[in-house]
Order: structure tokens, then C-alpha cells, then sequence
């Protein structure tokens, strides 16, 4: 915010006494990066007295209140201040050598009855070796998939010449930087990144940079911004007829079956199942097999899956264990994945082999993962 204050111009040179108000408007407070330029917004008003206004006027600038155009610490060219004749005492300070952390007065004068001192009002200025983070907006991120996002990224840029570069990690979008004007009167680098949610986006840190370029030779500088997003998404899942599905075959193999099987097999399985990215699955599963084989499911029988309908027990993709598999024996083949990584997002048919007959009813498993779904 800009610290307005009123003053009242008092002068051993005007003669007479002057009642006519002073206003001076600056920052209170600007962080200025070691090595590079910064500018000091600043306007001023001079009532009754606009006409002392010219060209002889000059801005002086100190740390001390008590100051003068011969003992102030900073005497700024005319092509380092605003137009002072339109009330614009905007400095720059190319050099950044030349301040120290303190708080800074701006003094006017001209060559003539108008000289004058605004020591009441003050910006304090402080040199940083690092730039402050960029500020993210919304600072947090949590939406459902499919909705338009728009994150802004703001940087402070106290040397208008030479504004930081935002940059975003990852880009996910269309993003347009502009260079704003704060209200009072410092600037902002803005840069608004829009892209559409996506459940890839999901627990994946977003980052936004902002480099700094600096003026004396010395490297660049940088500071991040960053969040993680939450997207709330539903699986989509593919019907059975969809051609692109992959076959995952469940074959139950039993040492003890030895020639060919000639008879009806059925298996029973959920046609879809929505797995949660990181957590377990349970595939409820049971099966029939023709009466004269019953005998032969015993503590030998084992579960393998595959997602190719051509595979033995040697290239099956999973193969369970004992605890992760139902009791095969009571037909029962559901099966607990606890590392869904080993799984594919997609459309899968559960077929149950035997040597000459086949029964397939199908399930679609539907997994998120950053290169999936």
C-alpha cells in the first residue's frame, strides 16, 4: 500500500508564510535484488505552487531525514527520474551498489522558491541476495477431471527493465505473461497458464519458476512456486466389444489333469471393477467345472493370469500365491492384487482354458496410471 501524507511547505525563502498542502505518494516498502536495477514509483503534489514547476527542478534522495542537495546520498539524473514537472518522481537506480537497507526520503528542488523535503515520507528499501517465491493462485488445486483450470503465477519485478521470466514445469497449456501494476504503483510479472484437468495431472507436482536476470554480470537467480494437484476423476470403462481390449486369461492348471478335457467349464466374475492408482484390487471369481473332474481340485490346483490369451504357467503375467487366491478346491478363484502396478488400465476378458473347450465371460479393470487410462 502507498503511505499518503500531507505536509505542509515551510520555506526560509518564500517569503511570507505559505499555507499550501504537499502530498507525497511511494511504496512503503520495495525488495530490491543485489545486482540488479529497481525503481521507486513516486508522485507528489504541490498545491498552489504547480507554477515553480520546470525544468530546473531536480529529485535527491537520502537516508537521513535532515538532507540537502549538497549532502544527499543519492542525486539521480534526469534520466533516472520521471518527468518531475508533471509530479512524477519516479527513480530508477540502475547501480544497486549505491543503496543500503534503509529507508529512503525524497527531496525536490528547483530554481526558485520551490525546495522541499517530503521527510515524513519514506520507502524502505531492502537488499536481498534471493528473490522471494512467486505467489501461485489458486495456491491450491482441487478439482474434478475434464474442468478448465487457470493458475497464475505472480513474481515481484522491482526492475521494470528487466522483469523476471516465468516458466512453468510441467506446461500443460497455453500460458500469456504480462507485466502488472500493483496499486501502489510497483509492478508484477503474471503469467496465466490454462489447461484442462486431467486425472494424469493427478498427485503431480505443478511448478512455476521465475529467473532473474541481474545487471552487474553476476548469475542468474531463480525462485519456485509449486503445488500439487487433486483431481477427482471416475475410471472410464470400455465396452466388451471394444477392439482395442486386451484378453487376460485365467488358466486354474492342476498336476493332476493330465489329458485332454472334454466337458462345459463356466466362470462367474463382475463385468468391471474401478481400481483405485496405488491401492489393491479383488476380482471376485468362481467357477464350474463338469462333475467327473471334481475330484481333481485339490491343494495342488494354482491361479495364473495373463493379459495374452497364449501363455503357460512359465510366461503368465501374475501368479498368485496361496494367500492371494481364494480356495480353489470350493471353485472359488477370487484373486487380491495388492501391487496394482502390475496391472494395465483397460478392457480385460477372463477366459478359463481347458484343452478343447473354452467358456469366456469378460471384466473390464479399470486402473490410473500416469501413462494409462
Amino acid at each position: 500500500m502507498a503511505a499518503t501524507l500531507t505536509f505542509l511547505l515551510v520555506s526560509s525563502l518564500l517569503q511570507g508564510a505559505l499555507c499550501g498542502k504537499f502530498n507525497v505518494n511511494m511504496p512503503e516498502n520495495i525488495n530490491v535484488l543485489r545486482g540488479s536495477c529497481v525503481n521507486i514509483p513516486c508522485s507528489f503534489k504541490v498545491e498552489r505552487f504547480e507554477t515553480n514547476l520546470d525544468d530546473s527542478c531536480k529529485a535527491y534522495w537520502s537516508d537521513s531525514s535532515s538532507f540537502n542537495s549538497r549532502n544527499a546520498k543519492l542525486k539521480p539524473t534526469k534520466e533516472m527520474t520521471g518527468d518531475l514537472t508533471k509530479k512524477d518522481c519516479t527513480t530508477t537506480f540502475n547501480n544497486t551498489r549505491l543503496l543500503q537497507s534503509a529507508k529512503y526520503y525524497f527531496r525536490l528542488e528547483c530554481d526558485n522558491a520551490l525546495k522541499y523535503s517530503f521527510t515524513q515520507a519514506g520507502v524502505d528499501i531492502s537488499l536481498i541476495a534471493a528473490p522471494p517465491s512467486p505467489t501461485l493462485t489458486p495456491s491450491t488445486l482441487k478439482v474434478k477431471e475434464g474442468a478448465s483450470v487457470s493458475l497464475t503465477c505472480s513474481a515481484p519485478a522491482p526492475c521494470w527493465s528487466h522483469p523476471p521470466a516465468l516458466t512453468w514445469s510441467p506446461n500443460l497449456g497455453q500460458s500469456q505473461e504480462t507485466l502488472q501494476e500493483n496499486q501502489d504503483k510497483t509492478k508484477v510479472r503474471t503469467s496465466v497458464m490454462n489447461f484442462t484437468a486431467s486425472h494424469l495431472h493427478h498427485g503431480n507436482k505443478i511448478s512455476c519458476t521465475a529467473v532473474y536476470q541481474k545487471q552487474d554480470g553476476s548469475p542468474d537467480v531463480t525462485a519456485e512456486a509449486s503445488l500439487t494437484p487433486d483431481i477427482s476423476y471416475s475410471l472410464k470403462l470400455h465396452s466388451l466389444a471394444t477392439k482395442m481390449a486386451a484378453t487376460l486369461t485365467f488358466l486354474l492348471v492342476s498336476s493332476l489333469l493330465q489329458g485332454a478335457l472334454c466337458g462345459t467349464f463356466n466362470i462367474k466374475m463382475p463385468q468391471k471393477i474401478n481400481v483405485l492408482r496405488g491401492s489393491c484390487v479383488n476380482i471376485p471369481c468362481s467357477f464350474d467345472v463338469e462333475t467327473r473332474f471334481e475330484n481333481n481340485l485339490d491343494d495342488s490346483c494354482k491361479a495364473y493370469w495373463s493379459d495374452s490369451s497364449s501363455f503357460s504357467t512359465e510366461n503368465a503375467k501374475l501368479k498368485p500365491t496361496k494367500e492371494m487366491t481364494g480356495d480353489l478346491t470350493k471353485k472359488d478363484c477370487t484373486t487380491t492384487v495388492i501391487n496394482a502396478s502390475y496391472l494395465q488400465s483397460d478392457k480385460y476378458v477372463m477366459t478359463w482354458l481347458g484343452l478343447l473347450a473354452r467358456c469366456i465371460l469378460g471384466i473390464v479393470l479399470s486402473l490410473c496410471f500416469l501413462s494409462f487410462c
